[in-house]
């Protein structure tokens, strides 16, 4: 249906406002995204909104489809469609993927009004997805490509963070190469820097997987350990 506008600009009159929720996603935190877009879905109003869901697996498949969200919690995808949305703001739609005789082709399922990534860690949650979006010109919710970078880079935020003198608790920033070649230079460090409890974590991660409370050596090199394997890069 179509009506006319405020200034004579026609609009589309009565039209639900079309949402993409992501969720899912490649990093660690995969199953804390899948709990947290539960959260989201039963509080978007259906009279208002007309959602779309779009899972990631933890191998990267994009998914849409019927009851995404419970496809991916009960690792039953099958009946699910590959799906993908492309950085051109000429064809910014949500897109199913689909073989043929002639190749792998793209077919046109919906407009996005905008999208609420959902995602938790690492390609997602830290300026990755938010990068693209902005390439296809498609509004979205939460903090911008910057914001979402810094906040999830622990040491780069922790540097922002003494820059501009605010208070922070002392802190190491290891990388994996440090941990392999000078595992107990780094312990006696750690240890001269605080009395015990010390805590753990991965440098780009969330704050809900890998965090380790080290109450002794032993403990300290475990979280070291279990922090490095997560981490991505570094």
């Amino acid at each position: 249906m179509i009506g006319q506008g405020i200034n004579g600009m026609s609009m589309e009159a009565d039209r639900k406002l079309r949402v993409g929720v992501i969720f899912g996603g490649r990093s660690g935190e995969h199953e804390v995204s899948l709990m947290s877009a539960r959260s989201v879905l039963k509080v978007l109003d259906p009279h208002r909104y007309e959602v779309i869901q779009i899972g990631i697996t933890q191998e990267g498949a994009w998914l849409t489809g019927e009851n995404v969200l419970d496809a991916l919690e009960n690792r039953n995808i099958e009946q699910l469609t590959k799906a993908a949305l492309l950085p051109d703001p000429t064809c910014a739609d949500l897109q199913l993927i689909h073989p043929s005789e002639q190749g792998t082709m793209l077919i046109k399922l919906t407009q996005l009004d905008v999208i609420f990534p959902v995602l938790h860690g690492t390609f997602g949650e830290d300026g990755t997805l938010q990068g693209m979006l902005e390439m296809a010109d498609i509004p979205y919710v939460g903090a911008g490509v910057l914001g979402s970078s810094v906040g999830m880079d622990k040491g780069v935020f922790l540097d922002v963070m003494k820059a501009n003198h605010l208070p922070i608790v002392e802190t190491m920033l290891i990388l994996r190469l440090e941990l392999t070649n000078h595992l107990d230079e780094i312990i006696k460090a750690a240890e001269n820097m605080s009395p015990y409890p010390l805590f753990t974590k991965p440098a780009n991660l969330g704050s809900s997987v890998g965090v380790s409370k080290c109450q002794n050596r032993a403990d300290l090199l475990e979280g070291l350990m279990e922090a490095a394997r997560l981490t991505v890069g570094f």
